[in-house]
Formats: structure tokens, C-alpha cells, sequence
């Protein structure tokens, strides 16, 4: 017996925008948005605030669903005419599909139909809202590419010197040139048409100079260009190499409206690169050059076999902190730093992250990279120092070499076996081997296999940037899309139940691993103006305040800021919060205990720092007592001392008492610099 039951929901949408129903069961589409339910508009000739369906489901069964924003699914043009899809072959269409936004509470929303019900009409829900809680995610990548045009470090140049103390207002139109060889005109050889907007006009536009920055839809004229913006063009697209681009420019003047001027065409994207830069002209009205315009794109491609559904995710998930809760605490490295200084365990190893969490570590973060043959490894830096010494000509000095990562095979670099501390060298090993588990250069699908799975993992995915001096991080870097494939395969494929953020100091990077998947959550990375490293170029790399502006417009989950620069300015803290962004913070500063308990009284996230086992404040050594004979006459100290306590177990102790005593951290307090 089935019942007709009856979803509605409120949320404001736009011409070319359709709400879907999704949900667990293949009446729902089993939580696959290709396969989802089209809902049908109140008013379908406008914009729409109210949508509704109606589904036949099972008597006495509990059903799990959510709803969600895509682009209007529609057939190819013919004749001028666009024919909607019918509801039946939505799922099977190779039409491309945008989601614009769709629920991610944790929990999806939940009915239960009773048995005897032939009409259930649910209450009109909310979009977003419900189990008072309100989230809603930024759609990913599923058979579409998202491009991005982006205009700054003033790209307009007009010929004319009067004409370039000018304003000018932008609008971006993406162009669809696969119907040039297709139309009725082409056997009217002396035809002058060119391409066709695209049938949905859904490119979006964010200026990050703004405090709201997020995307939004262009105007009529288009958004003005003031000196030193950053605006960033975005939209998805089937086939990057059918569809282009057309710019139009408008002369803003104060108490004027604004008077078009020319146009720019962005041909489409034939190179294989994922980014570059390009200038083209603008063409004015007697279709001659009036001036240029330099362009960079971006170019983001689904990650190849990795299928997502809608079932679960945590990208906009956080467990916000209530009254009393503390910072996360987070093992940089694992243990630490030990290229730098003295530790007993390496950074960046199975046995460093291990012992972080036995120390309390709620999470490890550590960086990851692809070696030549691209598998994912664990190691820091971009390359290594390598040491050969000819044992047949003892007498003649060590050769040093610098080789990047990127060159050596994994065979190769896992050869290799570290000999100095103070620096990251590594010496070819033709001799003993050390215990693996110590070993530098773990794979990526190794540690998340024998790292106990309750610790959680921060993953910084390495990739180079350009700094204020021109000089590049590495050169000749893999392409950026291929770099996070390689990379995301292996966490979706060995990742199981485990807690995972990811995070990156190269902003591409972040918008490549938010928009690629849908489960996990990003942080961007951020060194702010600081004394100790050399800044990067980027404009949303420069300052704190255009990485926050950044992480807003690609609805990150927050920022990891350097705490060097943060302490010079406690505002920036009050403004992450305010806009609901995830704070972590890391820097050498933070392994001082007096840091640690100021960022803690600060009400930041997370710290991340080294030697969890000296400065997480609530750790403290267990000892399992032997024998009952044992416990009993403890338990006679316990009744006896007045500070003495019982500590009630979790399962995990097998039910044996648990002792605890403090322990003097003054060893560890003299190698972090202070003191409590």
C-alpha cells in the first residue's frame, strides 16, 4: 500500500532555476541528483518562491530526503525553441547539471508514513531549515567543468590616455559557439551571425574588495571596476572548448546612466593548462581595438571516477563551540616540527602521528604531495637534499644535491633514510633500514590505513606559488586539477569513518577540493603579512583580510591563520567569527603554553602546534593497575585523601581502575620556550 504524499518548500529562486527532491529511496533517486525529483513552481512564469511535488510512497516506512537548487534541465535548441526535459529521463540525460545550493545538515530531513494514510500533505518546509539548524552548501562538480574569469591588479588598458582615468562597468555573457555549424543560417554563406548567449544566463560575479563578497547575479551593466578590485566571473559549462565568453564594457559616470562603449570575446578554452593569463581587446563601435583587457582563468574539472551523493556531508559542518568547550588541538606534523629542532620522533610519519594521538591529539595535520609516478606521499617541503658519498674515494667530499619531489619515483624516495636534523636531508640508503613506521615519505594511502581512525586528519595539499619577488615556490608543477584527483582517489578510497579537513596556502587549490567533492571541508591557509616568510603575490594570499574575503566567496568552511599576525590584530578574530567562519591557528609562536592558553581564551577553533604531550592541558598519563589485590588498596588511598577521585571509564578501559597522577612538564616547558 502506498500513500500520496505531498512536499512543498519555500525559497527564493530565479529564471533558469528548478528545485529537486532527493532521498534514499529510488522513488527519491537514492540520494543521487541525477536521478532527483523535479518539483514544479507556483508561478511558473516568474521568479519562484514556492515549489511542490507529489510522490506515491510505502505505507509504515521511515524516509530520509533533502532539497536542492540546480540549473533548469532542458533539452539542445531546436529551431530557437528549448524543450524541458520530461521528469522520466532526467536521470538518464547527459545533459550537464549545476547545483547552485542544496541542505547539508548533517542529518537530512526524515517522514514516516503511517499505515491506513492515502494523502500526507507535509507542512511547506524552509529551504535549509530544519532540526533547528539552517545550512546550506555550494553545489560541486558532477558532469560539468566550472570556469572562472577573473579581473584584477587593473587589467583594463584603453588606448586613449583621457579614456583610461575612466570608470568602467563589466558584464560577463557565456557564449555558446558549438551552434555555429548547426544553425538553418548555414547554408547563407554571406551570414554575419555569431554565437548565441547560452540558454541559461547563470554566470555569477563577486567582487572580493566588498565585505559581502559572495556571489551573486549580475546586473544589467554588469559590475564597475574600481582601481585595485578583485572580480571574479563564474559559471559551469559542459565543454570548455564549445563555449566562450563575451565581456561587455560600459562608461560608469556618477548621476549618469551607464553608456556601453565595447566588447571583448573570449574564445573558447583550447589549451590544456587548468590556468593562464591572456589580454584581449576590447572592440568599439567601429570594430577596431579601443584597448585591452588581461584575463585569467581557471578552468575546474570533475575529479575522474569519483561518484558523490547526497546522503551525508560535513563541508559546512562545524560543532560550534558552547560555554566551557576549548580549542581542538591539533599535532603540527604530528609531533612536530623535527627538521628544526630536536626531536625524538620525524615529522610527518606513521610513528609521529601515532603517538600525537595517544598524546590527546584530536587531529594530526600534515602535507602531502606527488612523487613522480603520482602517489600521494607525506613530506613538507616542495624538495630534498640528497647526499652520495662514494665509499670507494672516502677522501673526497660529499656531493649535495637539491631534487624536487615531483622527480622521484616512490620506489626512489622511500630508498632514502634521513641523517641530519637541522635541515632536510636525506642520504641514499644502501645500508640498515630503520623501523618503517619512523620512516619519512609514508604514502598518503598508508597512513590512512594504519593511523588508529579516530584521530582526525588535517591534510594540507601542497601546491607552489609565486612570491612578491617572482620567484615560484617549484616550476614546472603538475597541472592543478590532476594534483588534486590523484589525491582526493586515494582519501575517498581509504578515508572510511575517519574525521578530515583539508586545507591549502594556494587558493586555487581550496576552490579545486570544495567544488571536486562534497563530504569534506576546506580551510584556507593563510601566512598574512608576516616577518618570517616572504609574502606571496596573490592578491587573496597578501593580507588576512582578502584570504577572509576569499573563503567567503568559495564558501570555505573557514581559515587557518598565522599567529604571528593574527595576535597584531584581535579584530580579524571577531570578524571570522561574525561571519560564521571556522577559525584554526597555527605558527611556531604557538608552542609556548602561555600562546596556547591565550588563543583557548580567545575562543579560536583549533591551535595547531607541536609536542601535543607537553602543552595539551587536560592530558595526563594513565597507569593500569595489575591486579584487583592492587586496586583495592587504592581504593583505600581514594576514601582516605580528600583530593584523591574515581574516574568512571569509558568501555575502552575494560572496566580496570584507572590512576592518575600529574607529572612535571619542565623538560618539555625549557624546549617550548616558556613556562605555565
Amino acid at each position: 500500500m502506498t500513500a500520496r504524499v505531498k512536499f512543498s518548500v519555500s525559497v527564493e529562486t530565479f529564471l533558469g532555476q528548478t528545485l529537486c527532491l532527493v532521498g534514499d529511496d529510488p522513488q527519491l533517486g537514492s540520494w543521487d541528483p541525477l536521478k532527483a525529483l523535479e518539483m514544479e513552481p507556483e508561478n511558473a512564469d516568474q521568479n519562484s518562491t514556492k515549489w511542490f511535488t507529489t510522490v506515491a510512497l510505502n505505507h509504515s516506512t521511515t524516509y530520509h530526503y533533502r532539497f536542492f537548487i540546480c540549473k533548469q534541465r532542458t533539452q539542445p535548441v531546436t529551431n530557437g525553441y528549448i524543450t524541458p526535459l520530461a521528469k522520466d529521463v532526467l536521470g538518464d540525460t547527459n545533459d550537464g547539471m549545476t547545483i547552485y545550493k542544496w541542505e547539508t545538515n548533517i542529518k537530512p530531513r526524515h517522514l514516516s508514513i503511517q499505515s491506513g494514510e492515502e494523502v500526507l500533505e507535509l507542512p511547506e518546509a524552509t529551504f535549509g531549515l530544519y532540526d533547528g539548524e539552517q545550512n546550506v552548501g555550494k553545489g560541486w562538480l558532477i558532469n560539468q567543468c566550472e570556469v572562472q574569469i577573473r579581473l584584477h591588479n587593473n587589467p583594463i588598458f584603453m588606448w586613449k590616455t583621457k579614456h583610461r582615468e575612466q570608470t568602467y562597468s563589466i558584464r560577463c555573457t557565456a557564449m555558446d559557439y558549438s551552434l555555429q555549424s548547426n544553425t538553418p543560417d548555414d547554408d547563407n554563406e554571406d551570414s554575419r551571425d555569431g554565437p548565441l548567449p547560452c540558454t541559461v544566463d547563470d554566470v555569477l560575479v563577486c567582487n572580493l574588495t566588498d565585505d559581502d563578497c559572495r556571489p551573486t547575479i549580475q546586473s544589467q551593466h554588469g559590475t564597475v571596476y574600481y582601481k585595485d578590485n578583485y572580480i571574479v566571473f563564474r559559471t559551469q559549462m559542459t565543454d570548455t572548448q564549445q563555449q566562450g565568453f563575451q565581456l561587455d564594457f560600459c562608461l560608469s559616470e556618477p548621476n549618469r546612466a551607464p553608456k556601453f562603449i565595447g566588447s571583448s570575446h573570449l574564445l573558447p578554452f583550447k589549451q590544456k593548462e587548468s590556468q593562464h593569463t591572456r589580454k584581449f581587446p576590447i572592440i568599439g563601435f567601429n570594430h577596431k581595438p579601443i584597448g585591452e583587457i588581461t584575463v585569467e582563468y581557471l578552468i575546474v574539472k570533475p575529479c575522474p571516477g569519483l561518484v558523490m551523493t547526497m546522503d551525508t556531508t560535513y563541508q559546512t559542518h562545524w560543532k560550534w563551540k558552547k560555554a566551557g568547550d576549548t580549542s581542538l588541538d591539533i599535532g603540527h606534523r604530528g609531533m612536530g616540527a623535527s627538521y628544526s629542532q630536536v626531536s625524538t620522533l620525524k615529522e610527518n610519519t606513521i610513528a609521529s602521528f601515532a603517538a600525537a594521538a595517544k598524546h590527546g591529539a584530536d587531529f594530526v595535520e600534515f602535507d602531502v604531495l606527488l612523487s613522480r609516478d603520482k602517489m600521494p606521499v607525506i613530506f613538507h617541503d616542495f624538495s630534498v637534499k640528497a647526499l652520495y658519498s662514494n665509499k670507494k674515494k672516502h677522501h673526497r667530499q660529499n656531493e649535495l644535491f637539491e631534487i624536487p619531489v615531483k622527480s622521484l619515483t616512490l620506489t626512489q624516495l622511500q630508498s632514502m633514510k634521513l641523517f641530519c636534523s637541522d635541515t632536510t636531508c636525506v642520504g641514499i640508503n644502501d645500508e640498515e633500514t630503520e623501523e618503517e613506521c619512523n620512516e619519512p615519505f609514508p604514502t598518503l594511502e598508508r597512513v590512512l590505513t594504519v593511523v588508529d581512525e579516530n584521530t582526525g586528519f588535517d591534510i594540507e595539499i601542497k601546491y607552489p606559488q609565486q612570491d612578491i619577488n617572482d620567484a615560484w615556490e617549484m616550476e614546472n608543477y603538475f597541472d592543478v586539477n590532476e594534483n588534486i584527483d590523484h589525491i582526493l582517489q586515494v582519501v575517498f578510497a581509504h578515508a572510511g569513518t575517519r574525521k578530515i579537513v583539508f586545507s591549502s596556502f594556494d587558493p586555487d587549490t581550496c576552490i579545486l577540493i570544495q567544488l571536486k567533492q562534497n563530504k569534506y571541508p576546506v580551510l584556507f591557509l593563510h601566512q598574512g603579512q608576516t616577518q618570517i616568510y616572504t609574502p606571496y603575490k596573490d592578491y587573496r594570499a597578501y593580507s588576512f583580510k582578502n584570504g577572509i574575503s576569499f573563503a567567503l566567496s568559495e564558501h570555505l568552511l573557514g581559515v587557518a591563520l598565522h599567529s604571528e599576525v593574527l595576535l597584531q590584530d584581535l579584530s580579524l578574530i571577531d570578524r571570522v567569527l561574525s561571519k560564521k567562519l571556522v577559525l584554526f591557528v597555527w605558527g611556531s609562536d604557538n608552542n609556548n603554553p602561555q600562546m596556547i592558553k591565550r588563543l583557548r581564551d580567545l575562543k579560536v577553533d583549533a591551535i595547531i602546534y607541536d609536542r601535543i604531550d607537553c602543552h595539551k592541558p587536560e592530558h595526563q598519563p594513565e597507569f593500569q593497575l595489575p591486579s584487583e589485590t592492587v586496586a583495592a588498596s587504592f581504593m583505600n588511598i581514594v576514601e582516605s585523601e580528600e583530593r584523591a577521585s574515581v574516574l568512571i571509564c569509558e568501555a575502552s578501559c575494560s572496566g580496570s581502575l584507572i590512576s592518575q597522577r600529574s607529572r612535571s612538564n619542565s623538560d618539555c616547558l625549557d624546549n617550548a620556550g616558556g613556562s605555565k
